[in-house]
C-alpha cells in the first residue's frame, strides 16, 4: 500500500470546499491510499467503481454516499470508463458551537468507527437523496457567492451532519474505536512515510526509516506493518514498481528497461523482471542494455 497525506489545504477563516471530479478508469492506480486531516462526504453522481477504507472493500454506484473521517486512509478504483464524484470537505471547525450544542455530537460519524460502522450509505437508503440534495445547495452558494453564502454553507453542512447521526444510529455504528487512537497511530508514522516517499529511489534501510520514527528497527516493523497492512520492504518496492510503471508508460522507447530499473532503485534485472511481473503484470517489450563485468 503506497500511502501519503493529501495537499489539499481548507482556507482557515472558512475550512470547507466543495468540488465536482471525473475520476476516469485509466487513472486507477492499485494500492495507492492517502489520508486527510478534513472530513470528506462523497456523493457517485454517474459511474461505477470501488472505496478501500480501513481493509474493506465497497462497491459504489450512482446515488450513494461515501464518507471518510481525519487521517483515514482511503483510495479508490473506477469500474466504468470514468466515473462522477461531488466531494464535500471540511475541518471539524465549521460545526464548532452550533446553537451551544457539542460540537462532538454533530460529528460522531467522522469520530467513532465501530466493528458496525459502514463508510458507505447506499441510493436506496432513506436520507440519502436528502443529504445529496443539500450538497447541491451548498455546490449553488459556493458558485454564486451572495451575501451571507458562508453561512448558508456552515447551516448546510450541520444539517449533513445531522442526518449522518440519525442514520448511524439506526446502524448502532456508535460509539467504539477513538478517532484519536488511529491519528496517534499513523501520526507516529508521518515523518518516515514523507521520508520514503520522497527518497524510494535510493537505498532506505530498515534501520533508517525506524531512526525517523523513534523505534528499534524490529519495534517499527511491526508498527509499520500493522498501520499500512504492508511490510517495510513491500512498501518500498510498490512504491519502485510504480514508479517504473510510470516511466514505462510515459517515457516510450527514451529509455530502456535496465535504465528504468536502474532510476527505480532496482539494481538486479532479474529481481525486477520478477516483482514486476508478480505485483503489476508481464513487461512491455523493451531491448535491454548489458553491462560488460
Amino acid at each position: 500500500m503506497v500511502l501519503t497525506r493529501d495537499e489539499l489545504t481548507l482556507h482557515q477563516d472558512f475550512p470547507c470546499q466543495i468540488n465536482r471530479y471525473c475520476l476516469k478508469k485509466d487513472e486507477n492506480k492499485e494500492d495507492h491510499f492517502h489520508y486527510h486531516d478534513f472530513c470528506e462526504v462523497t456523493y457517485i453522481e454517474q459511474g461505477h467503481g470501488r472505496y478501500l477504507v480501513n481493509g474493506r472493500d465497497y462497491r459504489v454506484q450512482a446515488g450513494d454516499i461515501v464518507i471518510f473521517n481525519q487521517e483515514e486512509p482511503h483510495g479508490w478504483l473506477v469500474e466504468d470508463e470514468y466515473m462522477d464524484v461531488t466531494a464535500l470537505v471540511f475541518s471539524p471547525e465549521i460545526a464548532a458551537d452550533p446553537f451551544h450544542s457539542p460540537q462532538e455530537e454533530f460529528l460522531r460519524p467522522f469520530l467513532y468507527l465501530g466493528s458496525c460502522f459502514r463508510n458507505l450509505i447506499e441510493s436506496t437508503d432513506e436520507r440519502t437523496a436528502e443529504i445529496h440534495a443539500v450538497m447541491e445547495q451548498i455546490l449553488s452558494e459556493d458558485q454564486k457567492r451572495q451575501n451571507g453564502y458562508q453561512y448558508m454553507i456552515r447551516a448546510d453542512v450541520i444539517r449533513i451532519l445531522i442526518l449522518l447521526v440519525r442514520h448511524y444510529e439506526q446502524k448502532d455504528a456508535f460509539p467504539q474505536d477513538d478517532l484519536n487512537e488511529k491519528k496517534a497511530k499513523i501520526g507516529r508514522l508521518e515523518q518516515t512515510l514523507n521520508y520514503i516517499n520522497s527518497h524510494f529511489m535510493e537505498t532506505i534501510t530498515l534501520e533508517q526509516a525506524a531512526a525517523l520514527s523513534y523505534m528499534s528497527p524490529t519495534y517499527f516493523s511491526g508498527y509499520f506493518r500493522k498501520v499500512t497492512s504492508r511490510s517495510f520492504r513491500e512498501y518500498v518496492t510498490l512504491l519502485r514498481l510504480s514508479k517504473a510503471q510510470e516511466l514505462l508508460q510515459t517515457q516510450k522507447e527514451d529509455l530502456n528497461m535496465t535504465q528504468v530499473a536502474m532510476e527505480c532503485g532496482f539494481h538486479s534485472m532479474s529481481n525486477f523482471y520478477k516483482l514486476y511481473k508478480k505485483h503489476i503484470g508481464p513487461l512491455p517489450g523493451r531491448r535491454t542494455v548489458k553491462h560488460n563485468s
